[in-house]
């Protein structure tokens, strides 16, 4: 067993804080990372540290990619919005009138922008889901359609975990022709050179750093409190078919099955580096491609969802068209900040009103899945620079 892993990559003059808090993350436990930081399109930050896998012996590479989670969500939406900003979607229009079979049990209305916003009222499909039947877009979206809501659609909002995904991949699939893997792939990663993957082919999942919890007993606990049946269970676990934290369904999203699965709201790898170049790319042309306009980041951005959740008390994330915005648990860099956090403490976004683009990846996974004192140490060391130089 290796006990350190130099940290390697570039930092441009004047970015030096944000190395200097990524190196004091890795002395303080964090297992494995990367973390990217671009400006006008610019990478300015490119740097990878500590181990790939538990036993240390994998140092993370350049090509190091890893399971982001919820990042997932924030990536499939910008490929909604970059539809948007084609002309091929409206996010004013009910998704129906792209998908009519989701009209079904009062769903008929619900606008897409409202969709994406976590306002649907289907964040679960009632029934056993065989693992087969994740690989199978048109068949988990036709399940999707017939699942009645839990509660009138449009009036509340809660967060859906997994079936976020199926409706983002499904607007994709019903303009484009495409799954949404497959039309990212194409449109979007090659393009731009990017490693990231929605359906990871097991040739790339073999440079994946492995999932590490670092407070394994304390993942295990959370995913036990969960009542089968629960809502919270069904939502996150699919009725027990995925697990993520400590092996509660059939398949860990650590599974190379699984992450050769188009789960567009939960199966994302990606490398740092390719993500705060996707994010730059929604503000700028990048290699001829730019994603999003600034009329569309606009209409992105606009409140969706925000405050107290449906059945639940405390705050929750707020959302505009898919993409999280700014909130007390995820301020990323405040103002017009928009992207998505992943479990264990991943997070990329983009910052319209500097021109920055931002992301950090890891393997070593804390419980809970919310905002970490590693990852906003170095968000933080950048936004000292920002006031700077402002």
């Amino acid at each position: 067993m290796m006990t350190k892993a130099a940290i390697e990559g570039t930092v441009a003059p004047g970015f030096e804080t944000c190395h200097d808090a990524f190196e004091a993350n890795l002395a303080r436990g964090e297992i494995g990372a990367g973390c990217a930081i671009t400006v006008g399109g610019r990478l300015v930050v490119d740097i990878w540290g500590g181990f790939a896998d538990r036993d240390r012996e994998r140092p993370w590479r350049r090509d190091t990619i890893v399971p982001v989670f919820s990042v997932s969500k924030g990536v499939a939406a910008v490929c909604v919005l970059a539809l948007v900003a084609r002309g091929l979607i409206d996010l004013n229009t009910p998704v129906a009138h792209y998908w009519p079979e989701f009209a079904q049990h009062g769903k008929g209305n619900v606008t897409v922008a409202q969709a994406l916003g976590h306002r649907a009222g289907v964040p679960f499909i009632d029934g056993k889901i065989d693992f087969a039947e994740l690989g199978d877009a048109a068949q988990m979206a036709d399940r999707l359609a017939a699942q009645e809501p839990i509660f009138e659609p449009g009036k509340h909002h809660i967060y859906h975990p997994v079936t976020i995904g199926w409706i983002t991949s499904e607007l994709v699939r019903r303009v484009t022709g495409r799954t949404l893997g497959r039309w990212f792939a194409e449109q979007v990663a090659a393009p731009l050179d990017l490693a990231m993957f929605f359906g990871t082919p097991v040739r790339e999942c073999e440079r994946a750093a492995r999932l590490i919890h670092r407070d394994l007993e304390v993942a295990i606990g959370l995913e036990a409190s969960l009542t089968p049946d629960s809502l919270p269970w069904k939502a996150l676990t699919l009725n027990g078919v995925l697990s993520f934290a400590s092996g509660w369904g059939e398949r860990s999203l650590d599974d190379p099955a699984v992450q050769a699965l188009e789960l567009a709201g939960a199966s994302l790898l990606a490398d740092a580096r390719s993500l705060a170049t996707f994010y730059a790319a929604c503000l700028n042309e990048v290699d001829g491609i730019r994603l999003l306009s600034d009329g569309v980041i606009a209409d992105a951005i606009r409140p969706v969802s925000w405050g107290p959740q449906f059945g639940l008390e405390e705050d929750g994330p707020s959302w505009g068209a898919g993409v999280m915005t700014p909130w007390s648990v995820q301020p990323m860099l405040g103002g017009s900040s928009f992207g998505h956090d992943g479990m264990g403490g991943s997070l990329a976004f983009a910052y319209p009103e500097r021109n920055v683009s931002f992301a950090y990846v890891r393997n070593g996974h804390v419980a809970g899945g919310v905002q970490d004192p590693q990852v906003y140490a170095v968000v933080d060391a950048l936004s000292a620079i920002l006031e700077k130089v402002n």
